[in-house]
């Protein structure tokens, strides 16, 4: 088997690009904040002294709870440089689900914000940390700050602050990302290598060049955000713009160097039938793919279906025909799919009926020795040489956001009375939780109170309006 080595760190290609560029535009928030490579540069080393000076046993898991947009990107980065591992969560969690996030990746801080519209995520964070033993340093950036928070800055200013910070070649800690398990959350820690392989596949498969813009509305908490965005962006050394899940078309413009990534069903929303042009549009996938038609009209040169495999696996296939996913290649999937000349980033086969993976992007965490991994996704096959890929009927994905749905259902049932509890398809989602209830507000009550997330809480319907539907 060929394979790719990518040894060079994540922070290295970040100090490169800053090096190249400094007074590039690197990050372009949703609000009109632009930091420059040196603007974020100096950012970085900042909240990276910061997260020093707690003093944590080297290689510790730093949570992340924040959303999509400058702050993530810097707490990864800084989280990077002071020689610990990110683990970004999803800002749709509350409570009970970050208590058994931080639990299962020992998180000994936590980093999230005061400044996400109405949520109160400090107050959020230090509650956590009062149930997680581990959790030392409930940290946050913005003010104000409840007490035992400890308070972050993230200044661009400061050029001593980058300048006297040594550059080390070696590996960073790398990344890590959770997916639902059954009663709880799995760690997935990616390295550097890792990580790189699935971006060089992302970055190729929709050409982007150096100097482009990425613009994501997936969240960079799962392995298919860091692929298809983060990495692309480090790679690339063009800008990055993080939008939240839904974003509104309105505030954002584009150009024909842009590439904008979104959940499949999301993209209509973004993409408005006589927008401007951009150079690519990834489409990505959370609950499988099939043969379906579903895929908006688009003014791209370029369609890219990523077919995010849990956390193990982010396969980018350049789509042939405008409407219809890719199928997934059997066998030898190379870098941006341009043949046998460019690395093998992931094989893939099938074997009774589930789809396995091996190769430079699967994590060997949960893959040692690079052995076969079987990832509990089926195949329909396409012919002798592909096939569409299935999710597991325990995955709940809607959006990003993903569940194991008997662990779910539960819960649901734990907090609240409800009638029944059913997922149907969505076109934005992909997939739509639906609990039905006598007393519909209630029980959303309820579930909130539980430490459930609000899309779970948002998904009660009153039982006579869903049986009336039905009828």
């Amino acid at each position: 088997m060929s394979g790719i080595a990518l040894d060079i760190a994540l922070d290295t290609l970040f100090r490169r690009n800053v090096a190249a560029r400094p007074q590039a535009r690197a990050i372009h928030d949703i609000d009109g904040v632009v930091l420059t490579y040196a603007g974020m540069a100096n950012a970085v080393a900042g909240v990276a002294e910061q997260i020093a000076s707690l003093n944590l046993v080297p290689r510790s898991s730093v949570a992340l709870l924040l959303p999509n947009g400058r702050e993530l990107a810097v707490a990864l980065l800084a989280v990077l440089r002071a020689g610990h591992t990110p683990v970004p969560m999803p800002i749709g969690w509350r409570k009970s689900d970050l208590v058994r996030a931080c639990r299962e990746a020992e998180a000994a801080a936590l980093v999230t914000t005061a400044g996400f519209s109405a949520e109160r995520l400090p107050e959020l964070a230090t509650e956590v940390a009062i149930e997680v033993f581990e959790l030392s340093f409930p940290c946050a950036f913005g003010v104000p700050l409840p007490d035992g928070i400890v308070p972050l800055t993230l200044s661009p200013d400061g050029e001593r602050t980058f300048a006297n910070a040594p550059i080390s070649h070696s590996s960073t800690p790398g990344i890590g990302t959770l997916e639902p398990a059954s009663r709880g959350v799995r760690l997935v820690h990616h390295l550097d290598g890792e990580l790189l392989a699935a971006g060089l596949g992302a970055m190729l498969a929709g050409s982007v060049q150096s100097g482009d813009r990425i613009v994501s509305a997936i969240s960079l908490t799962s392995f298919a955000g860091l692929a298809s965005a983060f990495v692309p962006w480090l790679l690339s050394g063009g800008s990055l713009t993080l939008l939240p899940d839904l974003p509104g078309k309105d505030a954002i413009e584009f150009d024909n160097q842009t590439h904008v990534v979104a959940c499949e069903g999301a993209l209509a929303s973004l993409l408005a039938p006589g927008s401007s042009p951009v150079a690519s549009v990834y489409a990505v996938h959370f609950g499988g793919t099939a043969p379906r038609t579903a895929f908006p009209a688009t003014n791209s040169e370029t369609v890219v279906d990523v077919i995010a495999i849990g956390e193990v696996a982010a396969i980018a296939l350049p789509r042939r025909e405008r409407t219809i996913p890719a199928a997934l290649p059997l066998g030898k999937i190379h870098a941006g799919n341009a043949g046998e000349g460019s690395p093998v980033i992931v094989e893939t086969r099938i074997e009774s009926d589930q789809l396995l993976v091996r190769g430079a992007m699967v994590p060997r965490s949960v893959s040692p020795d690079q052995e076969w991994l079987d990832t509990g996704y089926g195949a329909r096959p396409d012919g002798d040489a592909a096939c569409y890929v299935k999710r597991p009927d325990s995955l709940l994905a809607m959006g990003a956001l993903r569940f194991d749905f008997p662990d779910l259902e539960r819960r649901i049932r734990s907090a609240a009375l409800v009638s029944d509890i059913g997922i149907s398809s969505h076109p934005v989602l992909g997939s739509k939780l639906v609990i039905a209830s006598e007393r519909p507000e209630q029980t959303a009550r309820e579930l909130l109170d539980a430490g459930l997330p609000r899309i779970v809480a948002a998904s009660v319907r009153k039982s006579e309006v869903l049986r009336a539907k039905a009828g």
